[in-house]
Formats: structure tokens, C-alpha cells, sequence
């Protein structure tokens, strides 16, 4: 909003400071020049210049916050920012799907809706299991972050403090929300348009807008890569400051290996087989992301390709059980059968979930070990990214019925 903005937060180092500060600037002091308009490919209606300063001269009084506190409040900044933009992804991502699901049942081809097709009804449940898994993670995130929040405050810290600290302590979780968020809306805009077909390429029809927009969304508030990325980094740094036990259940996992496989001991109640799965998919984590921090140290940093196969791992892992979590809470209040779709789309996330999870552990283990060590740790993979067969194409039916009937998103 470069072009139509009148007050400016910017960053700047005072003098010798070795951190930078941050100060409220506005446009009526003078000494500001803005570049022309940049032409973008997409996100048209916001405005985007180079913003120039020249003998630019900033009151005191508008330092904002403390004299070299300006990368706390960018962290900070991009921490919500992360969140935000996940919720505004999935805004964008219902949209898309009601447009989807209307226009598959509009569109007639060979004398029926091109929603009566299995192929067309594939996306349109797959749009709305990605949407409705991604939007258990930011209901869960979000709740959690007010409750630190609240907590913080009770125990006597300024509202101000506690935002800033009860953010800091999810900063993991916004960072694998940004990622989630703004993929799965890239999956359900480039879905829309094929569902669309010859139409969706048209700048006439609501898809090629959509497709175009959702693409910042992957750069913007840091890149996906660079939050993969951060997700593992910040989760390791907490482990080496003691904050987050990760090497101990991580050689404890490495110890059963070595054990006989625990195959179930008969329990009963709602979703048991779900919540083993999410059970083992944490242990096949810890094995590979505890196995790569001890054999490479300091030099996992340096590879990135295995931060970024942990990471994914992570992102599957959290949104799968707070799906999980979400759809149990939701059977409690309605009862299963009110949420058959609901249960679906979990089982379906979940099921997939483990061969993503499998992939990127394979991957991982791959680049790192080998021989004895190597087979020892994809057997462990296999073991705990194992699930039993399911039908995922009946369940998908099941959910793009729902939504073929209510004509739009209705989760």
C-alpha cells in the first residue's frame, strides 16, 4: 500500500546501534519519494512502490517502543502475520470451492452435471478435506495462543508483554500455518480452474483472478521454504536450551527398534486406530529429525533439502491431529452420525498422511545414514507410518455429495 499510504513504520539503525529500531514515519514530513507503481501478476488492487528517504526528519516521540527493540517487533509482526494470512488463505480457499461446486453442477457434459463424475468429484472433496484439516491447525493455534495469553496476564504481566510472548511461544506453529495455509489454497485455486476448464483460463471467470492472487502467498511473510525451514530451527534451538525434550523421547524410540512391534492391545473407543496412527507418525518424526540432529550436528543447518523433508513431516503430523482433535470434540457436541463427512475427511487426511510422511522420512534417512543403521531406521518408518486399508475413494464420494447437494463449502 506503498502508493496510497500516509504513515510509514520503518526500520533504521540510530546512530552505531548494533540493532535496529523502529519509528512511525509519516508521509507528511517530507523528505519521502516513492518510485513508480510496480505491475504485478497478481494481488492488483494493493499498491506496491520503492519508498525513498531523504533528510527525512522523525520526531523523538515517534520511536516506536524501545530504542533497538525493531527486530523483535518485526519478528513479532511476522509471526501474526503468519497466522493472519492462513486465516485469510482459507477465506479465500471457501470461495473458491463454493465457485467450484456451483459451477460443476451448472455445467452440463454429455447430458449431466460434471458433478455426477467421479474424476470432478475427487477435487471437490479433496478441495474441502485440505480446507477443513488447515482450519482445525488455526482453530487450534489460535486458542492456544489466547490462552497463554490470558495466562500470562493472570500471573501479572502487562496485556502488552503477554501478546508479544504468548506469539513467541507458537512461532512454530505460525510458521508451519503459513506454509499450510497458503498451499492448500494454491491446490484448490488450481483445482477451481480445471474444474472451470477452457472457462477457468478466461479472465471472465472468477478462477483466473484467484489462481493469480493466491501465488504471493507462498512468498509473502517469509517464503515456504524459509519457514519449513524456521519450523525445524526453532524447535531444535528450544531442545538445546532445554525448553523442548526432543533427544529424550527421540532415543526411546530409537531403543524400540530394537523391540518387538506393538501390535494393539485391543482398545476401545472413538477414533483409537486414528489416534495410534498420529502416535507412531510422532515417533517416526522423532526418529528421523533426532537421528539427523545427532549424526549431522551443526552441519543439519547446512542441509536443508533433510530441514525441509523434517519439516514437512511436522506440518502433516500437527494438522492431522488437530483434525483429529477438532472432528472427536465435534462428534461430543452433534454425534457421529451429524458428522459422517467430518470423520471422512479425517480418515482421508490421515490415511494420506502417512505416505507423505513416509516419503519425506525416506528421503531423509536416505541422505544421512546408511548401511545397518540406514535399514534399521526405514524398517522403523515403515512401521510407524503403517495404517490399514481404507477406502479413500468411497469416502471422498461421501463428502462431495454433501457438498454437490448444499451447492457450495458447507463445513
Amino acid at each position: 500500500n506503498g502508493g496510497f499510504a500516509d504513515v510509514f513504520i520503518v526500520f533504521a539503525k540510530i546512530d552505531n546501534d548494533e540493532n535496529l529500531s523502529a519509528f512511525i514515519v509519516e508521509k507528511a514530513f517530507g523528505g519521502i519519494t516513492l518510485n513508480p507503481e510496480e505491475h504485478k501478476m497478481g494481488i492488483k488492487g494493493s499498491s506496491t512502490r520503492q519508498v525513498f528517504f531523504n533528510d527525512c526528519k522523525v520526531p523523538v516521540e515517534n520511536l516506536l517502543s524501545e530504542r533497538q527493540n525493531g527486530f523483535k517487533i518485526a519478528v513479532n509482526i511476522l509471526n501474526v502475520g503468519r497466522i493472519k494470512l492462513a486465516a485469510a488463505a482459507l477465506g479465500g480457499a471457501k470461495r473458491t470451492a463454493d465457485k467450484s461446486v456451483q459451477y460443476a453442477n451448472e455445467r452440463h457434459q454429455f447430458g449431466r452435471p460434471i458433478s455426477k463424475y467421479g474424476a470432478i468429484r475427487y477435487k471437490l472433496a479433496e478441495q474441502a478435506i485440505r480446507i477443513y484439516a488447515v482450519e482445525s491447525a488455526l482453530y487450534r493455534a489460535s486458542q492456544n495462543i489466547e490462552d497463554a495469553i490470558n495466562a500470562l496476564v493472570a500471573g501479572g504481566m502487562s496485556k502488552e508483554k503477554a501478546i508479544l510472548k504468548g506469539v513467541e511461544q507458537f512461532a512454530p506453529e505460525a510458521a508451519m500455518l503459513k506454509v499450510a495455509g497458503s498451499e492448500a489454497l494454491d491446490y484448490v485455486v488450481d483445482e477451481g480452474v480445471q474444474i472451470y476448464g477452457g472457462m477457468g483460463y478466461s479472465a471472465d471467470a472468477p478462477m483466473e483472478r484467484a489462481y493469480r492472487d493466491s501465488r504471493i502467498n507462498r512468498i509473502f511473510e517469509g517464503t515456504n521454504e524459509i519457514n519449513r525451514m524456521l519450523t525445524v530451527d526453532m524447535m531444535l534451538k528450544r531442545a538445546m536450551k532445554g525448553e523442548l525434550d526432543l533427544m529424550g523421547p527421540a532415543m526411546k524410540v530409537a531403543g524400540e527398534l530394537m523391540s518387538i512391534p506393538d501390535f494393539g492391545t485391543g482398545e476401545s473407543g472413538l477414533f483409537t486406530a486414528e489416534k495410534k496412527y498420529l502416535k507412531n507418525f510422532k515417533k517416526a518424526i522423532l526418529m528421523v529429525a533426532g537421528s539427523a540432529a545427532q549424526k549431522l550436528m551443526m552441519e543439519l543447518a547446512k542441509e536443508q533439502e533433510v530441514l525441509m523433508n523434517i519439516a514437512d513431516m511436522l506440518i502433516d503430523l500437527y494438522i492431522a491431529e488437530s483434525l483429529q482433535l477438532r472432528v472427536e470434540k465435534l462428534v461430543g457436541m452433534r454425534g457421529e452420525a451429524a458428522c459422517k463427512e467430518q470423520i471422512e475427511m479425517m480418515r482421508v487426511f490421515i490415511n494420506d498422511a502417512a505416505d507423505r510422511i513416509n516419503k519425506n522420512g525416506k528421503e531423509a534417512i536416505n541422505s544421512f545414514s546408511s548401511g545397518d543403521e540406514q535399514r534399521m531406521m526405514l524398517m522403523g518408518l515403515k512401521r510407524f507410518t503403517k495404517t490399514e486399508p481404507y477406502n479413500n475413494k468411497e469416502a471422498r464420494r461421501v463428502i462431495a455429495a454433501k457438498l454437490i447437494s448444499e451447492n457450495k463449502y458447507c463445513f
